[in-house]
């Protein structure tokens, strides 16, 4: 397996790479052939965007091969207001995995960072696989069981099992669709086609902005790229490994502590929802009902059942989700249909600008979290985790998200780990987020190094919308980092 301490040669050898098609712009041949978004890529999300630029950039498939095989990435570029002032280049990357993060210069221009695209050009892309890059769609609904429908599973391991082996035979059939390329879609490379970017577009440096899975392609960058780093802020970080047990235990961990709070709003609550008078009389209520379900589950149509599960799943949410929560429990306790009782949405060509970005691009998702992630393969261990966290965490453990994905994946896990650099890192966690837990960006932190700011709120991503956004201002003119808090928004 390979770690990003020793990832280095191949990224250097696409950075040579990449750094022969910028100096071939020299030579009368640009890389990047910018032309207007708006009329280049159809179905351009942001419609009333006159100033964003894009562009193609061919890029190696595999960079250990920087002869082989070639891919496009898409490109964007929103061009500094002020060219007097211009001090260099800002690539932001917002999220995914599986989505398309080429239109973030010009939502991010129109933000509480707003200021930032006076004196830098900010740079998106299309990481690999998603977007108007080069990509493969494999749709969900395309798996089709012509045979009988064998029994809807009873236990709650069967269940787990039945959606485990959903998950193995969508990988199965979609990696089969190009190995070579699926192969290589890892945020590795994701950050190493940002080099090939800087590359082409002749800057000696880059600045970073990352936000969710964009901060995973950020510190895989900077582990293996520090010296063309200029500045790098990273706000609701991955954490360094990619362990997909961990994962969804870091997660379970947050829903019993929200768990625990529930329990309290409704004994405070009793008049309106009679769970009980206290934490405990509620607590015992719930799981008595969770007990109920799971012993009788009650169908409400063919695509619906209220079982213990569902129970489960209300049961660590946030303040804003109480009132519904209760209302929905409620009316199940008392025999009724809850509103919350539907279906859940499953994640679910042509390249290049002519192509529309058609949303989650669910191969590239499943791609990125098993090429990279340790675990998920095993049904047993993975079952085996999940009943641990259960033990651990009565109320909201268990669940299977994260590290059930991987079954029958083609490839062994080739995960990253950060390596600590010398370029200013400035790293924020939000302290009740559940989308990417706060102490995943303490665990990046002490990883990678740079200075920590934690933000009071429980909302993901939120930064750039809340007033210390002028942190992150004044962190890419001057190079200041902030540790501290930061007040949030809930």
């Amino acid at each position: 397996m390979i770690g990003l301490a020793s990832v280095g040669v191949a990224g250097a050898a696409g950075a040579h790479a990449a750094e022969a098609q910028a100096a071939g712009a020299h030579a009368g041949e640009d890389p990047l052939s910018w032309r207007q978004c708006v009329t280049t890529a159809k179905d351009w999300p942001e419609p009333d965007d006159t100033r964003s630029e894009c562009a193609l950039l061919t890029v190696p498939m595999d960079y250990a091969k920087p002869q082989g095989r070639k891919i496009k990435i898409a490109v964007s570029r929103l061009k500094a207001t002020d060219p007097g002032r211009r001090r260099g280049v800002l690539v932001i990357s917002p999220g995914g995995p599986g989505l398309s993060n080429i239109s973030a210069p010009a939502s991010y221009a129109a933000s509480g960072l707003a200021t930032l695209a006076v004196d830098h050009d900010l740079i998106g892309l299309d990481p690999r696989g998603v977007g108007y890059s080069d990509k493969i769609m494999c749709a969900r609904e395309e798996a089709k069981d012509d045979g009988e429908k064998p029994p809807s599973p009873v236990s709650r391991k069967e269940q787990a099992k039945d959606l485990f082996d959903h998950e193995a035979a969508y990988n199965k059939r979609c990696a089969a669709k190009d190995p070579a390329f699926v192969q290589q879609l890892t945020t590795a490379n994701i950050a190493r086609d940002v080099d090939a970017i800087r590359a082409a577009l002749g800057e000696s440096k880059i600045n970073f902005y990352g936000v969710s899975y964009g901060t995973a392609v950020g510190v895989n960058y900077r582990s293996m790229f520090d010296a063309r780093v200029d500045r790098m802020w990273v706000d609701s970080t991955m954490p360094p490994t990619m362990d997909l047990a961990a994962m969804d235990g870091a997660r379970d961990a947050l829903a019993e502590k929200n768990f625990g709070r529930f329990t309290s709003w409704l004994a405070r609550h009793d008049a309106e929802y009679h769970f009980g008078t206290t934490d405990a009389e509620v607590r015992t209520t719930l799981f008595a009902l969770r007990d109920r379900l799971t012993r009788k589950p009650r169908e409400v149509d063919e695509n619906t059942v209220l079982d213990g599960e569902w129970v489960r799943s209300l049961l660590g949410g946030w303040p804003s989700d109480w009132i519904s929560y209760a209302k929905d429990l409620a009316t199940v306790r008392e025999g009724g249909v809850p509103l919350s009782a539907r279906p859940a949405p499953q994640p679910s060509g042509t390249f290049g600008f002519d192509d529309t970005p058609l949303g989650l691009n669910g191969l590239q998702y499943q791609a990125i979290f098993c090429n990279d992630g340790v675990g998920g393969r095993d049904f047993e261990q993975v079952w085996a985790n999940a009943e641990a966290r259960r033990s651990t965490f009565p109320a909201t453990g268990g669940y299977i998200e994260a590290s059930g994905w991987c079954g029958s994946w083609p490839w062994p896990a080739r995960p990253w780990k950060p390596v600590k650099g010398t370029s200013p890192l400035q790293v924020s966690g939000h302290v009740d987020e559940n989308v990417t837990p706060y102490a995943w960006a303490v665990d990046t932190w002490k990883a990678a190094g740079g200075t920590l700011l934690t933000v009071q709120d429980n909302q993901h991503g939120s930064l750039r919308g809340l007033p210390c956004a002028t942190k992150v201002v004044d962190f890419f003119r001057t190079g200041r980092t902030t540790g501290g808090t930061c007040p949030g928004v809930r």
